[in-house]
């Protein structure tokens, strides 16, 4: 549940973020974002794995 909503907030504030850059914002929709909601999943797994057996 927490990776899929830090996944979507990802995938609404990043294009977000680039388009007040003044860059591309498909940029933050495409590759980029997957990377990062990706990660922080994996971010998040780990943080709730290492909290439960400890």
């Amino acid at each position: 549940m927490a990776a899929g909503g830090i996944a979507t907030t990802i995938g609404l504030v990043l294009p977000w973020v680039l388009s007040r850059l003044g860059s591309d914002p498909a940029y933050g929709s495409g590759p980029l974002a997957t990377i990062v909601q990706d990660l922080l999943s994996l971010l998040t797994y780990f943080v709730i794995v290492s909290a439960v057996v400890l």
